[in-house]
């Protein structure tokens, strides 16, 4: 049997493989999955449901959903990959978890504050940042203090975000699946511009996104 599942994140953290995973590249990236050319032929008809729910058992997994998008953008080696694979499948990375104006993230683990910049110490001077290690715990932090200048921070990550999300589509197949990621903390993933028309379903709506990759890897590519 063809192996057409090309790359799929998480592979390498102890869960079971799904077909065609491969190491390196996919202890890479947790939250993205490429997919092989030959599911865009015949190999469509082993596309089956299982199979997607598998792939979404793995994009469900906690370090998928923590995984921001300079981790993929800062990957050296994905365009590459990409330009060989037919289709993507993407848990939309966290608004919260990227380097910006107001603070630097790990450049890995995109969930760790590194440290918090000027521009945020002059905008909140009553926080102190020095015991704040995570980006959830710092968003938490400036909501809860003034929600009228956290409100300054939120529309710069979004901008940033979307900056960034669409560079990185431009690096993968035009075929592939948006997946929007639970609430966390409020600051869930803006609506994208028209730029690209993905089908985007909700990650907890399991059936619907099932359906919705199945049906979009065996949509020809535009």
């Amino acid at each position: 049997m063809q192996q057409f599942w090309q790359e799929c994140g998480g592979a390498g953290y102890g869960a079971a493989p799904v077909a065609g995973v491969m190491g390196p590249a996919a202890e890479r990236h947790r939250a993205l999955c490429l997919i092989g050319a030959g599911a865009g032929g015949g190999g469509t008809a082993r596309l089956t449901a299982r199979l997607a729910e598998r792939v979404l058992d793995r994009l469900s997994g906690p370090a998928a959903q923590i995984e921001g998008v300079d981790l993929h953008l800062g990957d050296p080696g994905l365009t590459a990959r990409a330009r060989d694979a037919g289709a993507f499948v993407l848990l939309l990375p966290p608004p919260g978890n990227l380097t910006n104006a107001f603070y630097r993230v790990h450049p890995r683990r995109n969930d760790r504050f590194i440290a918090a910049r000027a521009p945020l110490r002059a905008l909140f001077p009553e926080v102190d940042f020095a015991p704040v290690a995570f980006t959830g715990h710092a968003l938490a932090t400036l909501s809860a203090t003034c929600p009228e200048r956290f409100a300054l921070v939120r529309a710069e990550l979004e901008r940033v975000w979307r900056l960034r999300l669409l560079l990185l589509l431009e690096r993968l197949p035009p075929r592939g699946v948006l997946l929007d990621p639970p609430a966390a903390r409020g600051l869930m993933p803006p609506r994208l511009p028209e730029m690209r028309a993905l089908p985007r379903v909700a990650l907890g709506d399991r059936q619907g996104a099932v359906q919705m990759i199945c049906a979009a890897l065996r949509r020809r590519p535009v």
